[in-house]
């Protein structure tokens, strides 16, 4: 007999003393595909059920103050083989919720969710997961293909393929439920022969995921990546530099962490927050516009509902270079006294007025466009950057350009940002690679004139 989300809500609605719960199903189901180069080296189908139970439980506060009881909250993951100790793992979640205090909060009634696309239809059909992993091979292989003349090629390549039923149900009597897709594709290529030996090499990895096939704009990004390993191949050290320096592409959308951090309830509570709604965040640069939206069809950071049952909304952060609000799920915006947002969506920030082209131009003095950082460094808290250049390019007066990496991007991004300018070129991103999900949907580039860069 396997476990189910009755069985489980069955033996939490025969507990008394329990202040609520919530139970999370997730069943998975998926192609995997592996590859060397253009040989298949495993094809994977995949499936897998797993619950979580998160439960809250009243209790008086340690301190023996007066007034409403502490609240705790405690969370156990379940997979079918814990159904012939069900109670005895419900026990657990109890035991740790009864250890844990806070202040309590009111759990999410019953509401309207909105009607958000979340799953390609013909991925979730029969057989529909096996032919898209196999198309989505066959699209990297094409792509590669076109640039095999100029000395890349196709190192190895990842493709997921994932089909999930998410079921919610609450001790509120919210029952909610949705079916998404997920497509990931990890393609890793190596560049040889434009460097100082014709046995240089030079590898890029490039980390793609979309609900369908046509979001993952296949041929696309590994031209891109094509591009950057070429030219990481051929490409000179990083100068210092304490001009201009343009951040672009995949590069970008982590400088926005901070600001996202700050506009947050939680981070309020906590007395971390720096900025509130009035507080101006830009001052002499283009004005930022800076949502969050979790209702974009087929958006990888789009739901219809968050965990704990609080429908979807999109919600502006920022307005004209000011706050405007904060993002709150339920509990943060009782204890602030906000207006719940729910969970966050996709970081949608407006385009500028200027074309990217133009944000680079050198007039009298060289500009760097970062590509891509080795990995993105961007403390939430202090808003500090110190991320290394994986691949940068040198704009000179003239209109001369070269490659250069290593080297270092060092500033405060909450100060960068105020007279930040934005590109006209829209571009959408993932926020923090591969497998994580989250998505950017704003200007390809923007200009700093805050920020530094330490010469390899």
């Amino acid at each position: 007999m396997l476990l189910d989300i009755a069985k489980i809500v069955d033996a939490l609605s025969r507990r008394s003393g329990l202040a609520g719960w919530t139970v999370t199903r997730r069943h998975r189901r998926g192609v995997q595909l592996y590859a060397i180069g253009r040989d298949v080296e495993t094809v994977r189908h995949v499936e897998a059920d797993d619950f979580t139970v998160t439960v809250y439980h009243d209790h008086p506060w340690p301190d023996g103050r007066d007034g409403a009881p502490a609240r705790g909250v405690a969370s156990v993951k379940l997979v079918h083989g814990d159904l012939g100790n069900l109670d005895a793992r419900l026990d657990d979640a109890v035991a740790m919720a009864s250890l844990v205090h806070n202040v309590p909060w009111d759990l999410v009634a019953p509401g309207a969710f909105p009607a958000v696309p979340l799953a390609d239809e013909s991925i979730v059909a029969p057989g529909g997961a096996t032919a898209t992993v196999w198309r989505m091979a066959d699209e990297v292989w094409d792509a590669v293909g076109r640039e095999a003349a100029s000395g890349v090629r196709l190192s190895a390549a990842e493709h997921f393929v994932t089909v999930t039923d998410h079921e919610l149900v609450t001790s509120r009597g919210i029952r909610a439920q949705e079916v998404t897709t997920h497509l990931a594709v990890e393609v890793a290529l190596l560049a040889r022969g434009g460097g100082t030996s014709s046995n240089d090499e030079a590898e890029t990895f490039r980390p793609i995921e979309g609900r369908r096939v046509v979001d993952l704009r296949l041929g696309e990004q590994v031209a891109e990546a094509a591009t950057f390993a070429r030219d990481t191949l051929r490409a000179e050290a990083t100068p210092s530099h304490d001009g201009a320096v343009v951040i672009a592409a995949g590069a970008l959308p982590a400088l926005f962490d901070p600001l996202l951090f700050h506009t947050g309830a939680q981070a309020a509570v906590m007395k971390l927050a720096r900025l509130s709604p009035g507080d101006r965040v830009t001052d002499g640069g283009d004005p930022l516009q800076l949502s969050s939206d979790p209702t974009r069809p087929y958006g990888l950071s789009s739901h219809a509902f968050d965990g704990d049952g609080v429908p979807a909304q999109a919600v502006d952060l920022i307005r004209d270079g000011v706050v405007a609000s904060r993002h709150a799920t339920s509990r943060y915006a009782q204890y602030l006294g906000v207006p719940v947002t729910g969970g966050r969506g996709a970081t949608v920030v407006a385009s500028g007025p200027t074309s990217a082209s133009a944000l680079v131009a050198a007039h009298g003095a060289p500009v760097i466009e970062v590509v891509a950082f080795s990995s993105p460094n961007v403390d939430d808290i202090t808003g500090d950057i110190g991320s290394e250049i994986r691949l940068a390019y040198l704009h000179l007066p003239g209109g001369s350009i070269r490659p250069v990496k290593g080297g270092a991007v060092a500033g405060n991004a909450l100060d960068a940002f105020r007279t930040a300018r934005f590109s006209s070129d829209i571009h959408e991103a993932l926020v923090s690679g591969f497998g994580d999900g989250g998505t950017y949907v704003g200007p390809r580039s923007a200009r700093f004139d805050g920020l530094r860069v330490a010469g390899d």
